[in-house]
């Protein structure tokens, strides 16, 4: 069945073009909010999954095929954007300070790193840095320090090459650190 006969048989019987849809399009609905979503609850990935239908459901006697705009790319537009404002409207999860001494970042003054509001102040901004990278740097880094998964099963849970995970996460510490420089923490591998 093609997308112009999806979107007939949802106006003809709508039950019944909602359980194709969703058969022809759900795992890559599912793919994608799961890797914009990853490190967050199951949950999460789940309703952000059920935005995108319901979302359609609610549009389905708008929605317009042509040459430019095609079903999938609307659905795929649609579980992006759901995904982000997830993303947006969960509060961020606060890295340990393990983590964060295992990047290689500290505050400008190793002493200050006793002081409670240093360290705070630390996380937050490690945090902030690591929400600023692109996917799926931001991800592999969630998983990696947050979660303290492997490299192997992040490449596993991504669907990537373990390689193309450690060269991400290589890439992503020296952005990172950019990032963080100009909050101004440094790193003292530098010093």
């Amino acid at each position: 069945m093609d997308e112009q006969q999806l979107l007939d048989l949802l106006q003809t019987d709508p039950e019944q073009g909602m359980r194709q849809i969703i058969h022809v399009y759900g795992p890559a609905v599912h793919k994608i909010c799961s890797v914009l979503l990853a490190g967050r609850p199951r949950e999460e990935t789940e309703e952000a999954e059920a935005d995108v239908f319901v979302k359609l459901w609610k549009n389905r006697e708008r929605v317009r095929l042509s040459e430019k705009y095609s079903l999938k790319s609307y659905l795929f537009a649609i579980a992006r954007n759901a995904s982000k404002d997830r993303l947006r409207s969960l509060k961020p999860e606060m890295l340990s300070l393990d983590a964060v001494t295992d990047l290689g970042i500290e505050p400008e003054s190793p002493a200050r790193l006793e002081d409670l509001a240093a360290k705070r102040w630390l996380q937050e901004a490690v945090t902030s840095a690591v929400s600023e990278l692109d996917e799926p740097a931001r991800s592999i880094f969630r998983e990696r320090f947050y979660e303290q998964r492997s490299v192997k099963e992040i490449a596993a849970h991504l669907d990537l090459p373990e390689k193309k995970v450690e060269n991400i996460l290589h890439r992503g510490k020296s952005k990172l650190r950019s990032i963080l420089a100009e909050k101004g923490v440094t790193s003292y591998e530098e010093s």
